[in-house]
């Protein structure tokens, strides 16, 4: 059985080529084969969709489920949320987590040598613009750079949100919640338990313990950003089939403070997220 709904198309790749296009549910899919790793990107939201170090079980889950609208996001991946994350501050009828997760990106640039794979995604709404480039190897490691072009000061935020694969959500435990002096309501080590969501302002790496797959996922992010937590416990969402949802637990980073960041004409704001296994 496939651990991941996308690890099919692996068999049917050009042998020695790393890079190679697959249309599938009216979405441009990239396909990465690599000495060091398979990946999957969604031109869509350049969302990475599977990451699997080779001779490991996939790091990321995603769901079999995808929408037929083709502009509506896949569940699952790395979603990216920008120019906010979660619902606009001002404006409520604009779309959860902004516009990137439902618009194609342009591709910049993808090469690979000996020791990793890079692939580059720009995209550029009006005076907004945003890119991100993926290093991929035994590791993840992904940065996303955003700025704007506005006459003003503008509202801002964004996410990078992994739905992180475990073998089993309630034999799974995250550890390294020391914060900057605020309380998280979540003890250092910390086991899944109904829903959650919470942006942690925490110093240091978080480790996902999956005991169901007997490993440990060491998440790395820039240290001005927030460590975000997020499970939806037994409440139906979708694109999650009964049962899915034991499979996952979102841990990201976002840019993010309640009400939007603050971001001035021209001034860049990163994003950093990286992950191994340890």
């Amino acid at each position: 059985m496939l651990e991941h709904p996308l690890q099919r198309f692996f068999h049917s790749m050009r042998a020695k080529r790393p890079f190679d296009w697959v249309r599938f549910q009216r979405r441009d899919l990239l396909l990465i084969d690599h000495p060091l790793c398979q990946a999957v990107f969604s031109r869509q939201g350049a969302q990475l969709l599977h990451f699997q170090p080779r001779g490991e079980r996939p790091l990321l889950w995603c769901s079999s489920q995808w929408p037929s609208l083709s502009t509506a996001p896949v569940r699952g991946g790395i979603p990216v949320c920008w120019p906010w994350f979660g619902s606009h501050p001002v404006e409520a009828d604009w779309p959860q987590h902004g516009w990137a997760r439902q618009r194609e990106w342009r591709m910049l640039d993808a090469w690979a040598d000996d020791t990793r794979v890079v692939v580059s995604w720009q995209l550029d709404i009006e005076d907004w613009h945003v890119r991100l480039e993926a290093r991929l190897g035994q590791d993840l490691d992904i940065e996303l750079s955003s700025y704007h072009e506005d006459d003003s000061d503008c509202l801002f935020s964004f996410a990078l949100q992994p739905y992180w694969r475990v073998g089993s959500l309630r034999r799974s435990m995250v550890h390294g919640m020391e914060l900057d002096g605020k309380a998280s309501g979540l003890p250092n080590t910390w086991a899944p338990h109904g829903a959650v969501k919470q942006v942690l302002y925490n110093t240091g790496s978080l480790v996902l313990e999956d005991a169901g797959w007997q490993r440990r996922l060491r998440i790395d992010k820039n240290a001005s950003a927030g460590s975000v937590i997020w499970h939806p416990g037994s409440r139906a969402v979708e694109q999650v089939e009964p049962g899915e949802a034991e499979r996952f637990l979102c841990i990201g980073a976002a840019g993010y403070r309640a009400g939007g960041l603050i971001l001035a004409q021209g001034e860049r704001m990163l994003l950093n997220l990286r992950a191994g296994l340890v």
